[in-house]
């Protein structure tokens, strides 16, 4: 996948990138293709600078892209909690699709991604975990406490190696996002990231733009999109977001009859986008975990409860937590 990168992603400069794509040469495949002379010829740069633009692309194909080439072989089909929830997803997130987390604040929507972001760093089922924090909810502490309650993790070595894969990113806006996607596709091969977490998607569209539903959202949630796809095909990523919930009101005959439901956000165009849906909610004074929407199970829900470990399914009963 390594041949599929744009070479403006691998480091090179605007100029020289911008010079090549004037010649239709845009990925690592498409410089490949062409030998010395052909580029020479094609772009009126000299030999010495094909070669320095040479040794960054070999950097990206060898030894690195035939590593990646391997472990991307090697990576399971999902990515997974070690717990009881695997079993009742039936093996875990799916990787190579988008899998949203939704419900309502204070449900556990972070803490399912802090731990599977913990799960997968500790057992080296995918190489890296990337992070997209852009809420401020992710907590090192809670992490800790996951370790430590959740997988009994006590020494600190092992939990350093393993939080060292975990990636951490703050973004500032949903157009910040967007626009590094190209670098994020450098880090996914440099790091080997097997799996991606947005956290949370609804609430940094909602701070950029409100309820407004306006063209320029449009265009950035389709790019988004559509980018956050094509990693997760291209290089077999499990990709996590989380998103809020927001009121239907259903019509009535009469305006006092008038009920509300609550729904995922970011509206149905989002909701093609993505694979699978998990639904927390709750109901007759319980925590109840849905599954909403998959192409690989029919719709499941369950109880569960939040202890310092982290999100349990709830077989009879559960110590209270302050989580």
């Amino acid at each position: 996948m390594t041949n599929n990168l744009k070479l403006k992603a691998i480091g090179l400069s605007t100029v020289i990138t911008d010079k090549l794509a004037n010649h239709s040469i845009i990925t690592v495949q498409d410089y490949l293709t062409l030998n010395f002379i052909e580029l020479q010829r094609k772009t009126g740069l000299t030999y010495q600078k094909l070669s320095s633009i040479s040794e960054d692309v070999n950097k990206f194909i060898t030894p690195l892209g035939i590593s990646f080439q391997v472990s991307r072989l090697l990576q399971p089909s999902h990515v997974i909690f070690n717990d009881d929830l695997d079993v009742f997803l039936k093996g875990g997130i799916t990787c190579g699709h988008i899998t949203e987390f939704s419900g309502a604040p204070g449900l556990g929507k972070t803490q399912l991604c802090l731990q599977l972001a913990f799960s997968n760093a500790l057992h080296g089922k995918v190489n890296g975990v990337l992070y997209i924090d852009s809420e401020g909810a992710f907590s090192a502490s809670r992490l800790l406490d996951i370790a430590i309650h959740k997988y009994g993790i006590a020494i600190e070595q092992k939990i350093k190696s393993s939080l060292n894969r975990i990636h951490l990113w703050r973004p500032c806006s949903l157009k910040e996002i967007v626009d590094k996607l190209i670098s994020i596709e450098v880090l996914v091969v440099k790091e080997h990231i097997g799996l991606l977490i947005i956290d949370s998607m609804g609430s940094i569209v909602r701070r950029d733009f409100g309820a407004e539903k306006n063209i320029e959202r449009g265009a950035q949630m389709c790019s988004l999109s559509s980018s956050l796809k094509r990693i997760a095909h291209d290089f077999n990523l499990a990709v996590v977001v989380t998103n809020h919930v927001t009121a239907k009101v259903e019509s009535s005959s009469t305006r006092i009859d008038c009920k509300s439901t609550s729904i995922p956000a970011l509206g149905p165009s989002w909701s093609h986008w993505i694979n699978s849906r998990l639904h927390l909610f709750m109901a007759q004074n319980k925590r109840r975990l849905m599954v909403s929407k998959s192409p690989e199970i029919p719709e499941l829900i369950v109880d569960y409860c939040i202890s310092k470990g982290g999100l349990d399914i709830q077989r009879e009963t559960c110590s209270s937590s302050p989580y």
